[in-house]
């Protein structure tokens, strides 16, 4: 009896070990899948409950009136005034009907083995270099951008929300070429529809040096000598 005990004791803290290093400290609020498909646009949180200096993280405004990035505590949002331009401000708090943040991020720079990159190749990069972590990790690219390909949400007031298209009534896209900044993103394998779309294990937004820009990344180009790389479990 006494040895089984001792034995079963022995699994339990080999498996405690095993998953010590698996461990993440990113949360996630709401789904996106609740958003998009039921139509639940209520915020889930609000950010000023978030608000210490190693806080990161990302999604849309309630009832799909923006973006969020939530960049070393601070919160700033992006809202769509017309087709060609978009505003960013900077707020004590905002909600979101569905969010994934980090309150505890410890960044750990890793290097680009190519010399240019897409968002597809990010996603590739870490897929590759976190190919035996299974859990959500914090991406932070800073530098210059050749391109980028932003979108706002802008869902328009009263409208039912019950799939994709319906969601993106609104949605304004917005090109900029050689712009400095850094792009926020959450990558995990495992969160398709929580907080990445279906054909993606990545989400990642974009805020500007100067605060003027920001928004959902659909398209980023860049070269790795222009930029630096870090990541955070």
């Amino acid at each position: 009896m006494l040895k089984n005990i001792i034995c079963f004791s022995l699994i339990v803290l080999l498996y405690s070990c095993d998953n010590s290093s698996q461990t993440s400290s990113i949360k996630i609020v709401g789904q996106m899948r609740d958003v998009m498909w039921k139509g639940d646009l209520k915020a889930k949180i609000a950010t000023d409950s978030l608000s210490n200096e190693s806080t990161y993280g990302l999604g849309p405004i309630e009832f799909l009136k923006g973006e969020i990035v939530l960049f070393e505590g601070q919160t700033f949002v992006s809202k769509v005034i017309d087709s060609i331009s978009h505003e960013v401000t900077k707020l004590p708090s905002v909600g979101a009907p569905f969010f994934v943040y980090t309150t505890n991020s410890e960044l750990k720079g890793i290097e680009f083995p190519l010399e240019n990159y897409s968002l597809k190749e990010i996603e590739e990069h870490i897929d590759s270099v976190y190919k035996n972590y299974d859990q959500p990790l914090l991406i932070r690219i800073d530098g210059r951008f050749n391109k980028v390909k932003l979108h706002s949400v802008n869902l328009p007031d009263g409208q039912k929300v019950s799939s994709p298209d319906e969601a993106h009534q609104g949605l304004t896209q917005y090109d900029f070429n050689y712009i400095n900044g850094s792009l926020i993103g959450f990558f995990s394998r495992h969160h398709k529809a929580v907080f990445t779309h279906h054909d993606t294990f990545f989400h990642a937004h974009f805020i500007a040096n100067n605060r003027q820009v920001l928004g959902h990344i659909d398209e980023i180009y860049f070269n790795s000598s222009s930029v630096s790389l870090k990541v955070s479990k």
